[in-house]
């Protein structure tokens, strides 16, 4: 197998956050390195190149990785990109739900290793870990059914923030292969692991919403330990698929179940991408180390300044399995730098998803699942 001695360097960064001249060296030297590898083996990596005008000579100081030529998002929901040996895959992780056309995102066991090594970096960093041990109520789809479903195996990875006491995976299959959720079964697990010690509640916020209007139509009050956290992921809406804030939605768990709001946080990323990008108390996400955005104009494709929303552009070197050194999302984004949090850095301060189109992405299709429940439930 290949070695990429300046990729697995950069893996090692020791700090997730706040860019120094060492940690933008090991960087620069990073996407050096695996644009070169994938330039040798991709030819629709050397037509961008050729496109967009740029030498890998054009790569001198860490603000040049932004120049690389992106890869829209939607081009690797149709093509396989494979740049190792078919036999060195050991994992493939697809991007959205249950249907419709993914992202076929490929790993190699060197790429497994640097993305747990920095996503655990991160989670550390930003303050989602303990070492006190929690219940995990697990709002998303069950590991032994979703198969590749890239949130599912992301959700599996953040259980490593605090020791697992217990778990419960709540979206499941039912008889008829269709995944499927039961609010009276979340209430129920989540009163008996509440009564044992701290909670953590992973997922989707629709459905931990829809937990909560349970809790209220069942008359049960709930208060769980301070210790207990939220890390959501799949967009801010409640259960009846109503966008919110993570502040309110931070303030809703305080009222009802104690759990202090501070506790409640987000994690924002993509399967095709990889780098988990978390949230501080004040709902912004944060950029690591491991990774550079930039904000570019949908049309024109120039740089957008701070404060101003466009199309986002992420670039991260750690998985040469695939050419995904620099990709261009279909969301708009606005980025800021120095959060009043104090984490150093940029951040992303919105996100919403661009495009005419109703792309069907992990959080659609869960709200799909969401909505049938409620149906179901109405229909009575």
């Amino acid at each position: 197998m290949r070695e990429f001695p300046a990729v697995d360097a950069y893996s090692c960064i020791d700090k997730a956050f706040g860019r120094t001249e060492e940690s933008d060296r090991l960087f620069l030297e990073a996407i050096r390195e695996n644009y070169l590898f994938q330039l040798s083996c991709q030819s629709y990596v050397r037509a961008l190149m050729e496109r967009y005008d740029f030498s890998p000579e054009d790569l001198k100081g860490p603000e040049d990785v932004l120049k690389l030529p992106p890869v829209f998002v939607d081009t690797m929901k149709y093509h396989r990109f494979i740049s190792v040996p078919e036999k060195d895959v050991i994992m493939t992780l697809t991007s959205s739900g249950t249907s419709g056309q993914v992202t076929q995102a490929l790993f190699d066991r060197p790429g497994v290793e640097r993305i747990q090594r920095i996503s655990s970096k991160i989670f550390n960093d930003i303050g989602f870990c303990s070492s006190r041990p929690a219940g995990y109520l697990m709002f998303s789809y069950a590991r032994e059914d979703a198969q590749s479903i890239g949130t599912s195996w992301s959700d599996e990875q953040e259980m490593k923030c605090a020791p697992v006491s217990e778990e419960k995976w709540l979206l499941r299959k039912n008889d008829e292969g269709i995944f499927d959720f039961d609010p009276e079964e979340a209430v129920d697990a989540l009163a008996d692991m509440a009564e044992r010690g701290p909670v953590r509640l992973l997922g989707f916020p629709s459905f931990i919403f829809q937990t909560l209007d349970e809790l209220d139509r069942q008359g049960r009050s709930i208060q769980v330990d301070g210790d207990s956290f939220v890390i959501a992921g799949g967009g801010w809406k409640n259960h009846a698929g109503v966008p919110m804030t993570q502040s309110e939605f931070a303030s809703e768990l305080e009222r009802r179940i104690g759990l202090p709001k501070e506790n409640v946080r987000d994690l924002y990323g993509m399967v095709e991408h990889g780098i988990p990008y978390c949230s501080c108390p004040m709902g912004h996400h944060h950029v690591p180390v491991f990774s550079r955005v930039a904000v570019r104009h949908p049309v024109t494709m120039e740089f957008m300044p701070h404060g101003e929303e466009g199309l986002l552009q992420l670039i991260s070197p750690w998985n040469v399995a695939q050419p995904n050194c620099s990709i261009l999302s279909s969301d708009l984004v606005r980025v800021e730098k120095d959060c009043p949090c104090g984490i150093p850095g940029e951040y992303i301060a919105s996100i919403r998803r661009g495009g005419k189109k109703k792309h069907k992405g992990c959080a659609i299709a869960a709200q799909e699942i969401l909505d049938k429940v409620r149906a179901d439930r109405e229909g009575r």
